[in-house]
């Protein structure tokens, strides 16, 4: 099989130094739905382990792998997905993580919700400790989340797993609105999208964000000061986040980002083109 000459979206997934949470998520991009899209690994300085699995998937033709990476120097999260941008070629971009198992419609339903003035948001699943210890990439390519399995319904009762709501797809548009999946707050960067003539015109995430948090509500709220509205994707784009210890925030973000909704700027000067 021979990737897509031209894919209609770019799948753009930060990762760092964590190849078993890789091995699973890349188990369940080989099973989407659509292959009409390309896959660029936005790796953050990772070693050996995780440029294997990379080159292994690569290696199976099911679509295009792009391997962009850079030195470990701290968490550049925004510059290493502006050169992730660059190297993309889709009308379409989608974000997501590393460490997020994509539901086998993930890329197929941002693709399809796609719509000109609008970008797209979805959610995703918390998996817990125990269920994520005991995953394999023979599971998921086997659709251990192409619906609630008893394991995962147990997972969640149990208070190991959180949002099992978020593990059933569902697609009618009356049934969506009469649920209130039409709505939704913010995107999130592990689930959202955007057409790419947009991300150029806000050039792209802002790199003077340092460490970790803030860089994707900065990156929606420009598109807002663009004129986009943000379009729901709960109940569709599934993905099951696998456990890992959280990060902390960087404080010094938050006063960047209060900044920002004060200016109601579009553009960043440190972004995709710096000017």
């Amino acid at each position: 099989m021979q990737p897509q000459a031209s894919p209609k979206a770019s799948l753009l997934m930060t990762t760092y130094e964590m190849p078993r949470h890789l091995e699973l998520v890349f188990a369940g991009l080989e099973r989407q739905s659509t292959y009409d899209f390309e896959l660029v690994v936005c790796d953050d300085g990772s070693g050996e382990g995780t440029r294997r699995l990379i080159e292994g998937l690569s290696a199976k033709g099911l679509f295009k792998v792009t391997h962009v990476w850079q030195k470990n120097e701290g968490y550049r999260r925004c510059r290493i997905l502006n050169e992730g941008i660059r190297q993309s070629r889709g009308e379409i971009v989608i974000f997501t993580d590393g460490d997020c198992i994509p539901h086998r419609d993930f890329v197929r339903d941002h693709i399809e919700q796609t719509e000109a003035g609008r970008y797209l948001a979805g959610r995703r699943m918390e998996l817990g400790e125990k269920v994520s210890s005991g995953l394999t990439h023979e599971a998921v390519r086997a659709g251990f989340f192409d619906y609630p399995k008893p394991s995962l319904i147990w997972s969640c009762l149990t208070g190991d797993s959180d949002h099992l709501q978020r593990t059933i797809r569902v697609t009618n548009p009356g049934l969506r609105k009469r649920l209130k999946m039409d709505r939704i707050p913010d995107m999130k960067g592990c689930n959202g999208s955007a057409l790419r003539r947009d991300i150029e015109a806000i050039n792209g995430y802002d790199e003077d964000y340092q460490g970790y948090g803030r860089e994707d509500t900065d990156f929606e709220l420009r598109l807002q000061h663009l004129g986009l509205s943000i379009k729901s994707l709960k109940g569709l784009a599934l993905q099951y986040h696998v456990w890992h210890p959280r990060r902390s925030f960087t404080p010094a973000n938050d006063n960047r980002l209060e900044d920002l909704k004060v200016s109601r700027r579009v553009r960043c000067s440190n972004g995709l083109n710096k000017s």
